[in-house]
């Protein structure tokens, strides 16, 4: 029986030799399956957006039934379009600014284009930005201070007017409005937008899920307040 003896050098060459036989593969083998790789699939390009979605992407603006957005005649261009006027205004606005600023500014578009067919737009893409992103930030700081109450219910008279079925964000302005506003003019403006936002058709499955079904959520919950109001 032939015995082996193990030195420094010949494990080195056992190990080579039994290595490279275990890894199945040779460099070269490794480098033909590496350029043989399926290469990445290019990435679908993007939808163009619809013109409702070119108003907001924070919010959603509520159209009348049947109305056309993309017939609407207005200058083409973001720095002569009155439809990204709101949202040119706001990205101006800095931190350092007080919040009344800003509030002057809108209401002064909204004067300026209260005739036009598209004033309806303007008066939700204001009270979004400043309910949402200014006056309720305020507000939960300073519940009691009367500019603000002022401020809260001049935008929530712009979403009634123009007739929005945003009830999310009626239902918190009208909270905020509760020792503010008489109880019979809260009450008439939850019933007002839950009927209108429970009486938007439902033409497919995505009318009842996501934001919609958020909505009527909040249209059920303007019920109820103005319930408890007329008690």
């Amino acid at each position: 029986m032939t015995s082996l003896t193990f030195t420094p050098r010949n494990l080195l060459v056992y190990a080579l030799a039994f290595g490279m036989g275990w890894a199945g593969c040779t460099p070269q083998q490794k480098e033909e399956e590496t350029q043989t790789e399926a290469p990445a699939q290019a990435t679908a390009p993007a939808l163009p957006k619809t013109p409702e979605q070119e108003l907001s992407q924070d919010f959603d603006v509520t159209l009348p039934q049947g109305f056309n957005l993309a017939r609407l005649t207005v200058p083409k261009g973001d720095t002569e379009n009155p439809l990204k006027m709101i949202e040119r205004l706001s990205m101006m606005h800095v931190k350092q600014d007080p919040w009344t600023k800003l509030d002057r500014q809108f209401r002064e578009v909204l004067l300026v284009h209260e005739d036009e067919p598209y004033h309806f737009i303007l008066q939700q893409q204001a009270a979004n930005v400043m309910l949402r992103n200014h006056l309720f930030g305020h507000y939960y700081q300073d519940p009691d201070n009367p500019e603000l109450l002022k401020a809260i219910g001049f935008y929530t008279m712009q979403l009634l007017e123009a007739k929005s079925e945003d009830a999310e964000l009626v239902y918190k302005c009208l909270r905020a409005l509760k020792d503010f506003w008489p109880s019979e003019q809260i009450a008439q403006a939850a019933l007002v937008t839950a009927g209108r936002t429970q009486a938007r058709p439902i033409t497919s499955a995505a009318d009842t899920t996501g934001r919609a079904k958020y909505r009527l959520t909040y249209a059920k919950a303007l019920n109820k307040m103005a319930e408890n109001l007329n008690q």
